[in-house]
């Protein structure tokens, strides 16, 4: 039996929706006792920014690709986070890159290749 009135993207979004709801909101009442902390304007200024606008351009980005290109075109663009965290912070905050971390980061890119290769190919 097939559903058709089925709408897979509404119902992801509402996953997404509700799981924070439902338990982490009522978590972090419990667990961070918000009520006890005297933030400043910059630093409210700040999180409401970076939630909105840096994550919210992500989150677009990120479903204008799975739109556009399927979901394992998505599943090896966030494959391509780290690679592009380590460029950063090595650029940025002068982190040093060791051999054990271009070993991960050859062997995303090597898996990532093996993938695009086989995209074509049928799969038992």
């Amino acid at each position: 039996m097939k559903v058709t009135s089925f709408n897979s993207s509404r119902y992801f979004v509402l996953s997404l929706k509700t799981g924070p709801i439902i338990i982490l909101i009522p978590l972090s009442f419990f667990i961070e006792k918000p009520w006890t902390y005297n933030p400043s304007i910059q630093s409210t200024v700040s999180v409401i920014y970076l939630g909105l606008v840096s994550t919210g351009i992500a989150w677009l980005l990120r479903f204008k690709i799975l739109v556009d290109n399927g979901l394992i075109f998505q599943s090896q663009v966030s494959y391509l986070i780290p690679i592009f965290g380590t460029i950063l912070s090595y650029i940025f905050l002068k982190e040093l890159i060791t051999v054990k971390v271009l070993i991960s980061l050859i062997a995303v890119v090597i898996g990532i290749y093996f993938v695009r290769r086989a995209g074509g190919k049928k799969v038992i």
